[in-house]
């Protein structure tokens, strides 16, 4: 369960996840998050780097479970030649598969290189040892022209089992993977594959990066959802869709996105009213700063619940965990692990506001109160938060236009409440929280 002003992954499960991954392991019918190295032995976080992972059997409360890397899978990760040693390890993803769980993690050669490596290490238990098979992508030797070998995500289109990767240099792209063996079908990890998606030249964000893909049966559409923005606090999330797995993925208004499409936005930092007091009168200087770069997240179906949910992370936005970098861009330090319930609205995703905390009931748009709303709106053009704003709402079908509602719990209030989430004709997602007739 999402808990800020607590540091201790041994008390909070969800801090200091970055770049979460979910699974849901048949064999244990535990949920899985394996996410980022983290350095942070003060908060109960192993000073041994080798991907940390969390388990769940609710998708609301996760214990905090070690890293699951062999030693040698480490030090043959960590293996830069005549470079220095790899730091930390990036971005896993793990899926059970052929009776076999493969993990894909990236190893770079320096923070901010283009040159790197996604390695598929495999174990016979979801808590590992990993040992790592072989390279599914190297982008080694490389310049920034090229794509960023980080960021493996693994679609499956029938029986043919794809890669998915890449970052802010030369953009996203999918290769086919062997799928007894998961590594490249071509037997060549160098081969970069198709390019789907890229950074419009005018665009004034670093991105895309962090990509995925799942396909929905209900509305026969691949969406790939990616992130721009700064890491630390203009980080975001948007998506295209295609008919087929390797493009062409198009936005809402039909752009390519390996072109100048940028896709549909869905989340960016955001801030609601938080009026219950503990976030008001907590006695430290810790205070309410809403939320701030959520990005990097997969997307997944969960068979238990039938339901879509979408995992990322997302930074405290508290004014005390605020640092400037050399450059002025303001870093957000503690970055925890969020769940959302996800939907389709005219065949498009939209997150739930509220990050999930358990049941959700559906409720028919016509049944939605009318009266006072708490709306955010993610406009095209950046701001560095989205505040919401008090809307008094007369008649709901008018005001709100192919949306969601449901019933969940209020993080920001403790509380149950009426929630939506929508598109509006203008091609933005927002959402809304009932507050009062």
């Amino acid at each position: 369960m999402l808990c800020l002003n607590d540091m201790d992954v041994r008390s909070n499960p969800t801090v200091w996840s970055h770049d979460p991954s979910m699974m849901w392991d048949p064999i244990t019918k535990k949920y899985y998050s394996y996410s980022t190295d983290v350095y942070r032995p003060e908060c109960g976080l192993t000073e041994k780097i080798g991907i940390p992972v969390r388990s769940s059997q609710d998708l609301v409360h996760f214990t905090y479970e070690g890293t699951v890397l062999s030693e040698h899978a480490v030090a043959e990760g960590r293996d830069n030649g005549a470079y220095p040693p790899t730091i930390n390890f990036w971005a896993p993803y793990v899926e059970y598969v052929h009776g076999e769980y493969r993990m894909y993690y990236s190893a770079t050669k320096a923070f901010g290189s283009s040159e790197s490596r996604i390695w598929l290490a495999v174990a016979k238990n979801p808590l590992g040892p990993f040992e790592n098979r072989g390279i599914a992508a190297d982008t080694w030797g490389t310049d920034d022209t090229y794509p960023n070998a980080i960021d493996a995500h693994i679609i499956w289109d029938k029986e043919r089992c794809y890669l998915v990767y890449g970052s802010f240099f030369g953009g996203i792209y999918i290769k086919e993977l062997e799928p007894s063996t998961g590594l490249p079908l071509d037997g060549n990890p160098k081969n970069l594959g198709i390019c789907i998606s890229k950074r419009g030249k005018d665009f004034p964000k670093d991105g895309p990066e962090g990509a995925s893909i799942i396909f929905v049966p209900e509305t026969g559409w691949f969406y790939l959802f990616q992130s721009y923005g700064w890491l630390g606090d203009d980080y975001d999330i948007c998506v295209g869709r295609s008919r087929k797995v390797t493009g062409p993925y198009l936005d809402v208004s039909g752009k390519d996105l390996k072109e100048e499409g940028t896709g549909l936005f869905l989340a960016g930092s955001y801030k609601f009213r938080a009026e219950h007091p503990r976030f008001l009168e907590n006695g430290n200087p810790w205070m309410w700063g809403g939320f701030r770069g959520p990005g990097h997240g997969v997307p997944f179906y969960d068979e238990n619940r039938g339901q879509y949910f979408f995992v990322h992370h997302v930074r405290d936005g508290a004014e005390i965990y605020r640092r400037m970098e050399e450059d002025g861009r303001a870093s957000y330090q503690v970055h925890h692990m969020m769940i959302r319930p996800m939907f389709f609205v005219d065949e498009w995703p939209v997150f739930g506001p509220e990050p999930y905390e358990g049941e959700i009931r559906e409720i028919p748009t016509a049944e939605a109160p009318n009266g006072y709303w708490e709306v955010i709106c993610f406009g095209k053009e950046y701001q560095e938060q989205y505040e919401s704003e008090m809307v008094l709402v007369k008649d709901f079908h008018q005001y709100f236009e192919n949306c969601i509602v449901y019933e969940c719990r209020d993080f920001e209030n403790e509380k149950k409440s009426i929630v939506m989430s929508g598109i509006h004709k203008s091609g933005l997602a927002y959402w809304g929280k009932f507050m009062y007739s």
